[in-house]
């Protein structure tokens, strides 16, 4: 890949970075949400005005788990590929080519 392909390519995956950050609060909300829930309800748990019970609401909530964790998994990817696309830069880098960077980073 050339310089430029690669600063484009970054440039995506930051953006998609931002946007995987901001959609990673939505299951950690329903996450914590199910496990208050459980917790201190009885046998019949609400959640989102529906009534489960409480073997039902843990099994809703193991799913928002779930659904957390592949969020996680794709930000996970997403850094990686942003490392290798780092590495392949080489010589001077412009300075919003460094800020760029440098918000990637920002992402760890």
């Amino acid at each position: 890949m050339s310089h430029q392909e690669v600063i484009h390519q970054l440039k995506q995956l930051v953006r998609r970075l931002r946007w995987l950050s901001f959609l990673q609060l939505i299951p950690d909300t329903l996450v914590i949400y199910g496990i208050l829930q459980v917790a201190f309800n009885g046998q019949l748990v609400t959640l989102f005005t529906a009534t489960f019970t409480r073997q039902q609401a843990i099994l809703v909530t193991a799913l928002f788990v779930l659904i957390d964790l592949c969020v996680t998994g794709i930000r996970y990817n997403d850094r990686l590929a942003g490392k290798r696309l780092i590495s392949q830069l080489s010589g001077r880098l412009t300075t919003p080519e460094a800020e760029l960077i440098k918000q990637f980073e920002r992402f760890k």
